[in-house]
């Protein structure tokens, strides 16, 4: 790796050693919107080597490790300063040197007049394959940045994710996320045991009543995680549509170019032939106004695909982030019941606790609203684009009964409709395609569309329990 002062600002010489932590563990902190820390949970303090005072008032940059491109951070800060979340890949320098990835989501909170007043990042240790390819390619931007810069770099950064399959940062960065959270799953196998863990004995006395509420707590945001472990099986669906609806809208608009091509052939070689010309006019006449129709139900149906992809990412964001902030939210608990019940907890540390309890809360109910609204909008979207399948679908089929009439005046035509016969031929290679196509995009479209109908029957239980803890647990919360 290369050095470099600009980079390494901390005075800390980088080393190949890693700061461990597992990948049961969380972590999280808060900023004000200068990247300056206001808290972090003490897994944070761990890895990072830093204690509590070290860490409070510092920018959040303190962390920063010099093998990380500086585009990065820019594309890092582009995104949350515009109040859209950011997801990605970061290397971490400890106070002695070692290093730790994560993955890193990162939340802009808005206050009611929509300005940014925080940020909470959530951290998770990456094992998917997708990080497997990082290390390597960060090298590569990094060595590319020392040359070209840093804003070179991120054109270049977007150029190889493209080479990779990615059409743009966002797409690469919600297909590592849903990757980080599957793999994650796997690796922990989960026995879904309910309950606050925690042996009675080992809790002083002065603290039952509040290790008791933490338990409580623990308990409830658990069993809410229940029903986004339901919906997670879910996303993977939502990511594949995405990409389907990408591919047909593109072949429906090309689609639309062909049919109007071939009714101009068929136009210009209705002119050539003798009697039979009328009926070929006709024909061609004919495949011309079904172009126009077909065009103009192309264009609507493409405009209304490029809507509803965003409402599918939305829903598939939303849902690996709530699953997220509720598994930090437990984990934050448990950190807490296990390491604070034998000692005397200060008032000062139990308004801490709740109040970050409260902030992961707010953020969870603000994604779990947001997923409930566009399931809503996705609902109907995706409706309107069935019924356009199925007019879409009348089209082709017009069509096809142009293409035969077409095929039966050519056979009378003798010499004189060979080009008839090419334009015939091709419209059936046109029809076929087209047929398969759109059989394959309107299953893709029912089976999302009961999916749809799924996520949204959990997600509406989801959001129930979530109201229940803000009714009994508000008061503390907001301490």
């Amino acid at each position: 790796m290369i050095y470099n002062n600009p980079y390494n600002k901390r005075g800390i010489e980088p080393k190949n050693i890693e700061s461990a932590f597992s990948i049961e563990e969380l972590f999280f902190s808060i900023t004000d919107p200068k990247g300056i820390i206001l808290t972090g949970n003490d897994v944070f303090q761990r890895v990072a080597k830093m204690s509590k005072s070290e860490m409070i008032g510092k920018p959040h940059n303190i962390i920063r490790h010099p093998d990380i491109p500086r585009a990065i951070f820019k594309a890092v800060w582009d995104t949350i300063k515009a109040g859209k979340p950011f997801v990605g890949y970061v290397k971490n320098m400890a106070k002695d040197g070692s290093y730790y990835w994560v993955m890193a989501a990162i939340y802009p909170v808005m206050n009611e007049e929509g300005r940014i007043v925080k940020y909470i990042s959530i951290r998770l240790k990456p094992t998917s394959k997708i990080f497997a390819i990082i290390p390597k390619f960060y090298q590569e931007l990094l060595e590319y940045e020392y040359k070209h810069g840093m804003d070179q770099t991120l054109e270049y950064m977007l150029q190889r994710l493209k080479e990779m399959g990615f059409d743009n940062y966002e797409e690469f960065a919600k297909k590592a996320f849903f990757a980080e959270i599957q793999s994650r799953e796997e690796i922990l196998k989960k026995d879904g045991v309910e309950g606050c863990k925690i042996d009675l004995s080992q809790v002083a006395s002065q603290n039952m009543e509040f290790i008791e509420i933490l338990c409580n707590l623990e308990t409830l945001f658990f069993r809410i995680n229940r029903y986004f472990n339901e919906v997670f099986g879910k996303v993977n669906l939502f990511l594949n549509l995405n990409d389907e609806l990408n591919k047909k809208s593109k072949f429906i608009f090309e689609l639309a170019e062909d049919i109007r091509l071939l009714s101009l052939n068929a136009s210009i070689e209705s002119y050539k032939v003798k009697k039979e010309g009328v009926s070929f006019s006709t024909l061609s006449h004919e495949m011309r106004k079904n172009a126009e129709l077909s065009e103009r139900k192309i264009v609507q149906m493409n405009a209304l695909i490029d809507d509803t992809k965003k409402d599918i990412e939305d829903i598939g964001f939303s849902i690996l982030t709530s699953k997220l902030i509720i598994e930090m939210i437990v984990f934050f608990l448990q950190e807490m019941i296990h390491n604070l019940s034998a000692h005397t907890i200060e008032e000062e540390k139990k308004r801490e606790i709740f109040s970050n309890v409260n902030e992961l809360f707010n953020l969870l109910s603000n994604y779990s609203k947001g997923l409930s609204h566009n399931i809503y909008q996705t609902k109907s979207k995706l409706r309107s684009i069935y019924y356009n399948i199925k007019e879409l679908n009348v089209m082709i089929n017009r069509l096809d009964f142009i293409h035969i009439n077409g095929l039966i005046e050519s056979a009378h035509t003798k010499d004189d409709g060979s080009g008839f016969t090419i334009i015939f031929s091709q419209m059936l290679r046109l029809i076929e395609a087209a047929k398969n196509e759109i059989i394959n995009l309107e299953t893709s479209i029912a089976n999302a569309t009961e999916e749809n109908l799924t996520v949204s029957l959990i997600s509406d239980i989801a959001q129930e329990k979530i109201q229940k803890i803000r009714k009994y647990y508000g008061d503390v919360l907001a301490v």
